[in-house]
This record gives C-alpha cells, structure tokens and sequence, in this order.
C-alpha cells in the first residue's frame, strides 16, 4: 500500500478512497504483519481521506469507509 503520486496531483476519488480501506481492512487482519505495518497502512489511509474532495459524488460514502478503517484499526489494537 504505497503512496500514489497520482493522488498526490489530482486527489483521490470517493470510490478509489473506499476500495482502499476495503483492502487495508483485509490487510489489518492478517495476523502475519507486523503492527509497524499495520500502522503505516493506516497512516496512509489517513493521509488520502485528507486528498478528497468534498465536492465529489460518494464523498460521503468514503466518509464512512473512513469510519471503517479506524473501526479495524482500532480492532487489532491490544486492549
């Protein structure tokens, strides 16, 4: 899960935003990564929400994937 350069010049569209989160949650969920990774993802996760545009139809739909995502996050966290 890498940083786009083309999101970095046009944005990040509301669907490309959810099907992102839908693969970081898949990603959260494997025990095998390291929480270093985890954590990077989700870090990433953060830094494209701030890419979109209100404006966008589905902004609100990546809202929630947004919701989502830390949902996960916050799953795989040792309590």
């Amino acid at each position: 899960m890498g940083m786009r350069v083309d999101c970095t010049v046009r944005g990040i569209t509301p669907q490309t935003f959810v099907a992102e989160v839908l693969a970081f949650r898949q990603l959260v969920a494997d025990p095998a990564l390291s929480t270093d990774d985890k954590k990077r993802a989700y870090g990433l996760i953060v830094q494209h929400a701030t890419l979109l545009n209100p404006q966008d139809r589905g902004y609100e739909g990546a809202g929630v994937a947004l919701k989502h995502a830390l949902c996960s996050w916050l799953d795989v966290q040792p309590h």
